[in-house]
């Protein structure tokens, strides 16, 4: 009964911080592009309550939100950076006194703004590596096709109307 009621209070809990960020980061608390507090809220509940649920609560908000935002393929890149974030938050709250001190927070919570962004691009080339790689394949094989062709009606058109 006891435990039961743990995992009902984590669930609440979890959904809770779920619904906020979704919503944090839906309607723009400062109208300016890219800016909304879900790092923020993910660091904090990470430090406060550790990592266990923390990535779920990361891939639950983008997916939600990108559900009214626009889903697609970067949606996957943006879970797996804020992932990577949960990951550098916990870590670094291993090895350095981070929850004592506010301002060692403050100036991670900025990196993060980086890190997420970069890991982000990281995990978008990485996932897109198959089209580009069918693109490149494709640009080989239309340049056999179309050179010969091409240059010619260019020259003949430069021949004749230059």
């Amino acid at each position: 009964m006891v435990t039961e009621r743990i995992q009902i209070r984590q669930i609440a809990l979890m959904a809770m911080l779920t619904a906020m960020c979704v919503v944090l980061r839906i309607f723009k608390v400062i109208p300016i592009p890219n800016v909304q507090p879900m790092t923020d809220i993910l660091m904090i509940v990470t430090l406060t309550l550790g990592i266990s649920s923390r990535i779920l609560l990361a891939a639950l908000t983008m997916f939600i939100s990108n559900v009214y935002l626009g889903f697609g393929i970067w949606t996957i890149p943006q879970i797996l950076a804020y992932v990577g974030c949960v990951l550098t938050i916990a870590l670094l709250a291993k090895v350095l006194p981070i929850q004592n001190h506010f301002w060692m927070q403050l100036a991670l919570a900025t990196f993060l703004g980086w890190e997420y962004d970069f890991l982000a691009f990281i995990a978008y080339l990485v996932s897109s590596f198959a089209f580009d790689t069918y693109h490149a394949i494709g640009n080989f094989a239309f340049y056999f096709v179309l050179y010969k062709p091409v240059t010619l009606a260019l020259k003949n058109y430069q021949r004749r109307c230059i």
